[in-house]
């Protein structure tokens, strides 16, 4: 799927992607991460943060794919919903507000909590706009040529401006609605194209 100049091949990737779609190869992965979302959304609304409950909580932070349970159940609830709140709707700039909240020392950093739970809470919020930064998306930005030398190095908040550049333009590549679609894509591309890029 990569074609010899060593770009990927996006017409390829969009059928092989869209009969996986199609084929319902994503469905589970969907329902586990997205199945939730409006239902997620509410809790982290305006009007409904300050009542978040620590289950709610925990509900999050599996859906977003950390994988540090035990840890994060050590933040108090209060602790939590100051970090969401600080997050979610602090007037500073959004690389500013993701720097306090994923690195370590960070005012707003929560134990347990790093870039994927920060960006999927994000994404919640407006999946139009931020995208997820996991594993699996590091993966095949790698495999599609499109990792940022930046991204594991220096200030958080600018690393993850870096990957939502690097993001959306496999959005537009690939004619995806939103950052959920891209998440989707970028795991059908961590788990089924060879990976023989480096």
């Amino acid at each position: 799927m990569v074609a010899r100049s060593g770009h990927p091949d996006w017409i390829t990737l969009r059928g092989s992607y869209g009969s996986a779609v199609q084929a319902g190869q994503l469905d589970a992965y969907w329902r586990k991460r997205w199945q939730k979302f409006e239902q997620f959304a509410v809790w982290l609304s305006g009007p409904s943060l300050p009542t978040l409950s620590i289950e709610q909580a925990t509900a999050l932070y599996r859906a977003s794919g950390s994988r540090h349970s035990q840890d994060f159940k050590t933040n108090s609830i209060g602790e939590i919903r100051d970090s969401l709140d600080f997050l979610l709707y602090d007037t500073i700039k959004l690389e500013g507000r993701f720097d306090e909240c994923v690195s370590p020392g960070g005012a707003y950093q929560l134990a347990g909590a790093g870039k994927e739970f920060v960006s999927y809470l994000l994404c919640l919020r407006e999946p139009g706009l931020f995208g997820l930064w996991g594993s699996q998306v590091e993966r095949s930005l790698k495999f599609l040529g499109l990792y940022p030398a930046t991204l594991s190095q220096g200030h958080w908040g600018l690393r993850y401006l870096d990957l939502l550049d690097a993001l959306q333009r496999v959005r537009l590549q690939m004619g995806l609605v939103d950052f959920r679609e891209v998440d989707r894509f970028a795991h059908w591309v961590a788990r089924s194209v060879p990976q023989t890029r480096k």
